[in-house]
């Protein structure tokens, strides 16, 4: 048996969708595959319904919304060719909804054009005309030359059966302009068809028929039976209303057997009114109602066929989507199979995993206890270490500043006694220039006496003073500021006498050290005693000791 081409094609291009699936394919091979949907949908359009509904399916299970767009769009105009309205708009809102989200332009201008179409047929000839100028502000962003000439087409109709002709007329012309640039036959016969139309509509018969033959001549060129046939029809149409039905008879015959050769009963519908009208305008009664008849044998099948395909087309979706819940309920229990798998081998893992961690748990705890004591122990040990080694510290510098006073108290009590001897001699040696002063001649004298002032200057800038104030200071720190302090300000020879007694000496040493005399002692400890504001009967020398 032979198998019919057609069948073959679909069957290949069904295998060729579907077969690498599981293998993984990228987008753009299955939009390659769903512009071949797209062109069979006007041969084979039940076929090319359920490859575009499988599509669909396929792109929502792999998240491709952009593939799921384009097919949904397919599937609209499949569905609204059939007269599904509803549905076709349902699949044409889906399909801009996703393509607003992707930023497709063009897809979301052919989808207000799409439903531009669909309004019309609802008669919202308004809302089209909408649909169709957002079309045209889409593709014009995008200088996409053809579908702005489309569009433009579109409109041109919209107006045309609003009754404004000359709108109309102006769009159709500009698409025509458009489509001419770019060389494209196809639309170029379309928007001569309908400049064709309008002029068919204001009785212009003449331009009405250029128009049409220009459609004809171009379809016929690049092969589109069905337009050819609608060509035919318009031509037949015009040449009646002209009065030449006999001629406008030769084009609805000839389109009468295409449209029977091709199996387009819609379109032999429409050739077989006007063969009847034809006759009738020919005074041919008998022809005419038999070919009225005919028209209505051909109704008959037409509306036959589009219920068998809208049934085919609900009956293919009904199965698809009890396929597809079918599908979902077993997804859903192997998903919920494989979750209580895990979950009971995730609880049997972490009952394991818990015992183990609580063994080593208690494990850790009493070698950490062990650990710890020994630590504790070693700790105390330390400490004891070092409380004994900072008492021995302690002790080595308590001894060590002792020593240091000691030293510092010995040096400074021998710094003092030097003073003292120094000062001693130097009143011995003051004593003797004196006699010898006496008894020597006056030139001897005034040498002598030049040797006591030097000595009286030495007396007056001593020169251990500074060493004597330095380790007077390490024996009795802040002595000299607290003094001042208490003073409010001592002259350096009161200092030194604060300091001589402190160490405790007896007046004729301190005296002595100074250089000067009793009285000038008693004198110079007064007005000690009265800056350090010292009541009467207080002791000063009991004063700088307590300091």
């Amino acid at each position: 048996m032979k198998i019919p081409f057609p069948i073959l094609s679909i069957a290949f291009l069904w295998a060729l969708l579907f077969s690498n699936a599981s293998v993984g394919q990228s987008t753009e091979e299955f939009h390659q595959r769903l512009n071949y949907v797209d062109s069979l949908a006007k041969r084979q359009p039940d076929q090319a319904f359920l490859m575009a509904t499988e599509i669909v399916e396929l792109g929502k299970q792999q998240n491709w919304d952009t593939l799921v767009g384009v097919s949904q769009l397919i599937r609209g105009k499949i569905l609204f060719q059939f007269g599904l309205f509803q549905p076709a708009s349902e699949a044409f809102y889906e399909a801009e909804h996703i393509f607003e989200q992707e930023n497709l332009i063009s897809h979301l201008a052919q989808t207000h054009n799409a439903l531009g179409e669909l309004y019309y047929k609802i008669k919202s000839t308004e809302d089209a005309l909408q649909r169709h100028e957002s079309a045209l502000k889409l593709y014009q962003t995008i200088d996409d030359a053809s579908g702005v000439a489309e569009t433009k087409s579109f409109i041109g109709g919209m107006y045309e059966k609003m009754g404004a002709y000359p709108k109309a007329l102006a769009f159709q012309r500009e698409a025509l302009l458009l489509f001419e640039d770019i060389d494209h036959k196809e639309q170029l016969a379309f928007v001569h068809e309908n400049v064709g139309s309008i002029y068919e509509d204001l009785e212009q018969y003449d331009s009405a028929l250029v128009y049409f033959q220009k459609a004809y001549e171009l379809n016929f060129e690049i092969g589109d039976s069905l337009s050819l046939i609608s060509n035919l029809n318009n031509l037949g149409d015009v040449y009646r209303k002209t009065m030449e039905a006999e001629r406008g008879l030769k084009y609805s015959l000839e389109a009468a057997q295409i449209s029977a050769r091709l199996g387009f009963l819609d379109q032999q519908k429409s050739a077989v009114v006007d063969i009847s009208k034809a006759y009738a305008e020919m005074q041919d009664f008998s022809n005419a109602y038999k070919f009225l008849e005919q028209s209505r044998e051909l109704s008959e099948l037409v509306y036959s066929e589009e219920s068998a395909r809208q049934i085919a087309i609900q009956e293919a979706q009904n199965h698809l989507f009890t396929k597809n819940q079918q599908i979902k309920q077993l997804e859903q229990m192997r998903v919920i199979d494989a979750r209580l798998k895990w979950a009971l081998l995730f609880l049997v893992a972490l009952l394991c995993v818990l015992g183990w961690v609580i063994f080593n748990r208690q494990k850790l705890k009493i070698r950490s206890n062990k650990n710890l004591l020994e630590q504790q122990k070693e700790t105390l040990a330390v400490k004891e270490r070092l409380i004994s080694t900072e008492k021995q510290n302690r002790k080595l510098l308590e001894l060590k500043m002792e020593a240091e006073e000691q030293a510092h108290s010995k040096a400074l009590t021998a710094q003092t006694l030097h003073v003292i001897d120094k000062n001693q001699m130097l009143e011995d040696i003051q004593l003797r220039l004196r006699n010898i002063l006496e008894e020597e001649p006056k030139e001897q004298k005034k040498k002598i006496r030049n040797l006591i002032k030097q000595i009286d200057y030495n007396f007056s800038h001593d020169t251990d003073w500074e060493d004597f104030k330095h380790s007077f200071e390490k024996v009795y720190q802040d002595f000299f500021r607290k003094i001042q302090q208490q003073s409010g300000g001592l002259t350096p020879a009161e200092m030194k006498l604060a300091s001589l007694m402190r160490l405790n000496l007896n007046s004729k040493e301190i005296a002595s050290t100074l250089g000067i005399s009793m009285d000038s002692l008693r004198i110079s400890r007064y007005r000690l005693r009265k800056k350090m504001k010292l009541e009467k009967g207080e002791s000063l020398q009991q004063f700088l000791l307590c300091i």
